[in-house]
């Protein structure tokens, strides 16, 4: 008897492990949104009983003991710099002039600006992991059926293309990149998904369409521009043996886009690129007040109102220029009822307490999805950061939404149209009388909660989970590797047969003689006519 159930568990444990397949996530250590994401892709995969191992750089000296792991059989592996890249760690106050500079806000700054701050900061990790020759020895050896990694830092895409792995999967935090959409063959966006600076719709004028191809241009280079630089520097530690970005991208068996059809803009696209948009919103997991520790609980029912405050990790609320620190005082001050939640990340900043009012708390991380999906948080104040606005858009949260700079404007635009949040200008943050009005008006405004319930109803409903999409994708490139049927022939057309430019020529050509040959006929039966008259 015993014999036979020794016998069942083995069976049981080989066929649950039939279906199971190794993937490896590379998940560089740098800004926390896109670690929270690729986390979240991990956790998935394992959930679902496959072999995941979490492939972690630390690009900067952070985030040493996140827990964005949530499933004990991942495999973590944390990978560090050598003693130069040690010396070349970024400094997280290098995003400080965000907070008044237009610059990061415009196409052109964000052309120029891109390359010069990230290629600096992913360089030496890069370099390291593509001298260690032992990392790639491991890498090989266990065999991995798919690589997933970010097209952001493209190192690792880089990388898994070097090591030739059997199948690899891109993805990016932002719900959309225009660098990579003419690789993977997806149509146009212009038009479809408006600049952020322009109005959309029956508000757009032959300006706002200009202002789209702009943006179309110059968002485009900065990101190809990087991966550019990348590519040369990894072209020379490989001697030449790594393939383009370009021919990567287009060999890719997916690209999981951080998109949500019900949430963002309505574009074309194509299979091989699949929606993702939601996937670190665990629903599940909300509305659990164990999530809180007993001094939040405290606070959220201190007062009638709470309002919760985060900025993001990438450009730091400490550094915040003080007028907007004082603004941010007296609009506290402008609502003593209202309980204010800040992430601020020095919370023991004696000068910055010594002016705040009793209803004001600072600490250095809240959890979010704790705080949004909890009734007595009434508003949130973001900076529109990608993650954030899946976030307080399945949590049914109103807010006021103050992009910064990158992708933010776009994603303030996006959930803009579902009429949930305003959207309000850094620059104005000094103007506190005004700020203090938009908070009134809302805290004091049913719909625009009214219109947040409908938009978490219309993402909680769907009718297939971010998850499952992701999960039965990813399978699908572990079994059958790379798949060029997915990209479209349209892709690799010229400029002159996409748009059909020959055949109008030709069209054209055809018809000027068939004018031309009427007109001459024309011309002899007026002729022939004429005389026939003249003889009569």
């Amino acid at each position: 008897m015993l014999l036979q159930i020794v016998l069942l568990a083995v069976v049981l444990v080989f066929v649950g492990n039939v279906n199971s397949f190794n993937f490896l996530v590379i998940s560089p250590v740098y800004g926390f949104s896109h670690m929270k994401y690729m986390a979240a892709l991990a956790n998935h995969l394992a959930r679902a009983g496959h072999n995941v191992t979490y492939f972690q750089p630390f690009v900067v000296d952070e985030y040493q003991n996140h827990n964005l792991i949530e499933e004990e059989s991942i495999e973590i592996w944390n990978y560090y710099h050598d003693e130069i890249g040690i010396q070349h760690i970024p400094s997280q106050a290098c995003m400080r002039d965000a907070w008044h500079s237009s610059m990061y806000q415009s196409d052109v700054g964000a052309a120029i600006l891109l390359s010069k701050y990230l290629f600096p900061a992913f360089e030496h990790m890069c370099r390291k992991m593509f001298e260690d020759t032992e990392l790639h020895y491991d890498l090989k050896s266990r065999q991995y059926d798919v690589v997933l990694s970010e097209a952001f830092d493209f190192c690792g895409l880089y990388l898994a293309s070097y090591l030739e792995m059997p199948s690899i999967i891109s993805t990016f935090t932002g719900n959309r990149l225009n660098a990579l959409a003419p690789v993977l063959g997806e149509p146009s966006f212009l038009h479809y998904l408006p600049a952020p600076t322009s109005q959309y719709g029956q508000k757009s004028t032959i300006w706002d369409r200009a202002n789209d191809v702009w943006h179309k241009i110059f968002s485009s280079y900065g990101f190809a521009q990087l991966f550019e630089l990348q590519y040369e520097q990894v072209k020379k530690l490989t001697n030449g043996k790594v393939k383009h970005w370009k021919e990567i991208i287009h060999d890719v068996t997916y690209h999981f886009s951080n998109s949500n059809p019900y949430l963002d803009f309505v574009i074309p696209t194509i299979p091989k690129v699949v929606p993702i948009g939601g996937i670190t919103v665990d629903q599940n997991s909300w509305n659990l007040k164990d999530n809180h520790s007993e001094e939040l609980e405290r606070l959220l029912d201190e007062r009638k109102h709470t309002v919760f405050i985060s900025f993001g990790s990438m450009v730091r609320s400490v550094d915040m220029p003080p007028e907007y620190k004082d603004s941010m005082i007296k609009v506290f001050n402008d609502h003593p009822n209202i309980t204010f939640l800040w992430k601020y990340e020095v919370p023991n900043d004696q000068e910055l307490i010594k002016k705040l009012p009793r209803n004001v708390h600072l600490a250095k991380w809240f959890s979010q999805n704790a705080l949004l999906s909890d009734r007595r948080v009434d508003l949130f104040i973001t900076h529109g950061g990608l993650g954030s606005t899946m976030e307080l858009a399945n949590a049914a949260k109103p807010a006021i939404v103050i992009p910064l700079f990158a992708d933010q404007p776009g994603n303030a635009k996006m959930i803009e149209r579902h009429q949930s949040v305003e959207v309000y200008s850094k620059l104005d943050i000094r103007n506190w009388k005004k700020l203090s009005n938009l908070l009134r008006k809302m805290l004091n405004t049913k719909v625009y909660q009214e219109h947040a319930n409908r938009l978490a109803d219309t993402l909680r409903f769907q009718p297939i989970s971010p998850a499952d999409l992701m999960v039965k994708h990813a399978e699908n490139a572990a079994r059958f590797g790379r798949m060029p049927n997915l990209v479209p022939y349209a892709k690799d057309m010229g400029i002159v047969e996409f748009y059909n430019i020959d055949l109008i020529l030709i069209l054209g050509l055809i018809s000027t003689l068939l004018v031309f040959i009427i007109s001459i006929i024309c011309t002899k039966l007026k002729g022939l006519l004429t005389f026939k008259l003249k003889v009569e």
